[in-house]
Parts: C-alpha cells; structure tokens; sequence
C-alpha cells in the first residue's frame, strides 16, 4: 500500500463575517470540515480543466455525505471533427480580427467589402453544419436586443 503523502503547505482565506458565518452554517448542515471542502472543490475545479491527466476517475463527496461517485471522462471525439472545428474557429478568430481592426480604423472601412465578409461567414456556417449537422436557432428577444444595443453605445461612448 503506498504511503500517504502528509499535508503540510498550508494557505490562508480571506473572507467578510457574513461569508464566514454562511461558510460555518454549511459546514455544519453538511458535516464536513473547512479543509475537506475546500480540497474537494479545487480537485473537481482541476480535474474538470484537465481532464486527460488521470484516466481512472475520482472520487467527489455528495452534498449529503453520502457514497461518492466518480466523475464521468468526456466522451472521445473524432480527431477528424476536432480538426474541422479548429479550423473554423480559426477563420472565425481571423474575421474577428480584421473586424475589429475596421472598428479602430475607420480610414480602412472604404477598403473593407461587408459582402465578402458575410460571404466568409455563410461558408464558415455551412462547415459548421456540414460537420455537427444542423444547429438549433438562437433567438433574442426585442428586449434583450435593444439592452446589448444601449450597452455597446455606452461602451462606445467612453
């Protein structure tokens, strides 16, 4: 049996009397000490970022206390798909790119053909949908419209 590595580095949490007391009622309602919490959450916040470290799965303690259950791996995907998709976010970020540049550059806009631009990304969209088949519509309401419009002229303002 392998020898249990002893925990020794020790790190210190900063928080408002209010968090502290929210903190301690949990811990409390769940059974658990400061230190098992805290090392569960930063290994699933680990494990969920890099995911191909290890291949045998952990083990997370329940809110109730109760069995643990490990964490699922992502499923495999096809290095082909991968592939296709990283060339289209690629091309997307390039697009963002030359768009943003026209933003901060208005003397290029006479240069700059929208028509090519839209072209691009109606090609990018039919790879899309020719490797992930059909997309569901994202749909926003008036409301939500006219918001992200009054917060990018306010954005644009400063």
């Amino acid at each position: 049996m392998a020898k249990k590595e002893l925990k020794t580095e020790v790190k210190r949490l900063r928080l408002t009397k209010l968090e502290a007391e929210q903190l301690e009622k949990y811990l409390n309602d769940h059974d658990l000490n400061f230190s098992e919490m805290v090392n569960t959450l930063i290994s699933q916040k680990i494990k969920s970022e890099f995911p191909t470290v290890s291949i045998e799965p952990i083990e997370i303690v329940s809110e109730q206390k109760k069995k643990p259950q490990p964490i699922k791996q992502p499923p495999k995907a096809d290095p082909a798909l991968l592939f296709q998709i990283g060339r289209i976010g690629n091309n997307l970020n390039q697009l963002a790119k030359s768009l943003n540049i026209l933003r901060q550059d208005t003397n290029s806009v006479p240069n700059f053909s929208f028509l090519e631009c839209f072209h691009v990304l109606s090609q990018m969209q039919k790879d899309l949908h020719h490797w992930l088949g059909e997309l569901p519509k994202i749909e926003r309401s008036p409301e939500a419209v006219n918001r992200a419009r009054e917060r990018a002229l306010k954005k644009r303002e400063t």
